[in-house]
């Protein structure tokens, strides 16, 4: 088949970005052809066999640009035979659901502003009881939120396991890998380093975590992600930690630094998953989090750290953390192994794909 991907903007260390990239790649080793269409890509190029076409537009406003994106992207994939969005668009075949339920959060009036009523337009274009998109669904409670505000039928639901990146489990080395990485940190044995991965500072909380660390009193905090960061730079200095606080950017090894943490924080206000959770359990290190996360239920279920109500507070994180820290350092890791080896956190890239060729009764 002839496949169209699209999406708004590519960037190496987003999650559904690299999800999209994993479902086009896998898509060609199957032999089908795949477009991707984007208004901006950034980074390396896309793997051989994998086409780009950028469509940049402009608009005075994010909306507008992404409702200017959509227009122009429909008027170039009628001769492909299936078109996927991996953002909320008319016309898709199928939708691959990384983002929430937008009509959840966006009330009246909040909803009658363009921006807000803009992106409520395109969700609807995919989740309307009457519109022929199917979803590809990653997150259990967001097809329900999604078939509580559109109706939507629920045999148009694809349910996908996790895809989790073997290279993330802990290898028999780690102890070495370990040691190296924290020397070229200049972090002792023995200092707490608590790790905090992803993009999207403000949604995945990262003034939470700052906070945090603050009333724990102790360790040094590494932000790995991609974001303007200017606003936490502040939080940090008010709240007297910017010598604890360190800000790394996108990184490519993030493996070891999964290896390397004594804790990973995550304690989102809104996150559909929260693919890093699953990598920092099979990595061994324990997840501190909220339920506001899709996959914080696995965490629960690995007892691989602890589950925070939404509405926590920095105390009660440092509280929870303070407990974390102090358990053992191998029995996360013999739990992290044993949940890596039991865990179907694996297969999301191959369920997609099947049910993309309508095979997703087979996958």
């Amino acid at each position: 088949m002839k496949m169209a991907f699209a999406l708004f903007e590519y960037f190496p260390y987003g999650g559904l970005q690299r999800d999209m990239l994993s479902i086009a790649r896998r898509a060609v080793e199957k032999g089908h052809q795949v477009t991707v269409f984007a208004r901006q890509w950034q980074g390396d190029p896309a793997p051989e066999g994998i086409a780009v076409q950028l469509l940049p537009v402009t608009a005075s406003s994010n909306h507008g640009r992404d409702k200017a994106f959509a227009e122009v992207v429909s008027q170039r994939w009628d001769k492909f035979d299936l078109r996927v969005g991996f953002n909320k668009m008319p016309g898709l075949d199928w939708y691959y659901a990384a983002d929430g339920c937008l009509a959840e959060r966006y009330h009246f009036p909040r909803s009658l502003l363009p921006r807000y009523g803009s992106k409520l337009a395109m969700e609807r274009a995919v989740f309307s009881e009457h519109s022929p998109t199917r979803i590809l669904s990653i997150s259990p409670p967001q097809m329900a939120l999604f078939i509580k505000h559109y109706r939507t039928p629920e045999n148009r639901f694809v349910s996908l396991p996790p895809g989790i990146r073997r290279d993330r489990v802990l290898p028999e080395n780690y102890a070495s890998l370990r040691e190296a990485f924290r020397a070229n940190l200049g972090l002792d044995d023995d200092e707490p380093m608590l790790l905090f991965v992803g993009s999207g500072f403000r949604t995945k909380g990262l003034d939470r975590a700052i906070e945090m660390i603050a009333s724990l009193g102790r360790g040094q905090l590494f932000i790995v992600g991609d974001d303007r960061k200017a606003r936490f730079d502040r939080i940090a200095r008010r709240a007297g930690v910017a010598d604890r606080v360190h800000f790394m950017g996108g990184q490519d090894n993030v493996p070891h630094w999964l290896w390397s943490a004594d804790l990973l924080l995550h304690p989102a206000y809104a996150e559909n998953t929260g693919t890093v959770l699953l990598e920092a359990a099979i990595a061994g290190l324990p997840v501190l989090t909220t339920r506001a996360c899709g996959y914080s239920p696995y965490i629960e279920q690995a007892n691989m750290g602890r589950v925070m109500a939404d509405g926590v507070s920095a105390e009660e994180l440092a509280d929870a953390a303070q407990v974390l820290l102090d358990t053992a350092r191998d029995s996360w890791r013999k739990k992290g192994r044993a949940f890596s080896r039991t865990g179907d956190i694996y297969d999301l890239v191959e369920h997609a794909v099947r049910a993309l060729e309508g095979r997703a009764d087979k996958a």
